[in-house]
């Protein structure tokens, strides 16, 4: 009975929302500085997620980012702790 209500329940479809352009400099800033391939922005705090599952905050940095999820593209990633 659970297969069969699960199955016919509508979930809503996740979209891909693309940042402003004017936040660009700021999110090279970040990739510039770390070895990340994304990392997430909560309360202007900018947050990786670790190999092991637990978040790493930078808590010495506040950004101008807005909350959100951000891509670091073209990383050349050597970083043996970030997902």
């Amino acid at each position: 009975m659970l297969i069969a209500v699960s199955g016919c329940s509508n979930f809503p479809e996740k979209t891909y929302v693309q940042s402003p352009k004017s936040f660009r400099k700021q999110v090279n800033l970040v990739c510039l500085q770390t070895d990340a391939s994304h990392f997430t922005v909560r309360n202007l705090r900018v947050r990786f997620k670790l190999l092991n599952g637990e978040e790493l905050e930078l808590k010495h940095y506040n950004s101008l980012l807005p909350d959100g999820y951000y891509f670091c593209t073209q990383q050349q990633r050597k970083s043996t702790i970030l997902e």
